[in-house]
């Protein structure tokens, strides 16, 4: 997926969920009243939050970046909310 269609799908509401290897990682736009931020992580567990998409994009939490999971990760192990 790329990483520029993956921001516009966050930036109109939806959240995007992948498999990559043995988990499930889910991203999304979380919006507060005075401010939004990015957020991901393992669908069920803690998530690392930025008001930078880049940061979230190429930050290495869990081993592999976002943007290095995203250009291995199959579009069948993509799902989009």
């Amino acid at each position: 997926m790329d990483p520029s269609y993956l921001k516009d799908l966050l930036w109109r509401g939806r959240e995007v969920e992948f498999d990559y290897g043995a988990n499930r990682y889910t991203i999304k736009l979380v919006d507060y009243r005075s401010s939004t931020e990015y957020a991901f992580g393992r669908k069920w567990g803690n998530k690392i939050t930025s008001d930078y998409f880049d940061d979230i994009l190429y930050r290495r939490d869990y081993g592999a970046s976002l943007s290095e999971m995203l250009k291995e990760v199959s579009s069948s192990s993509i799902y989009i909310y």
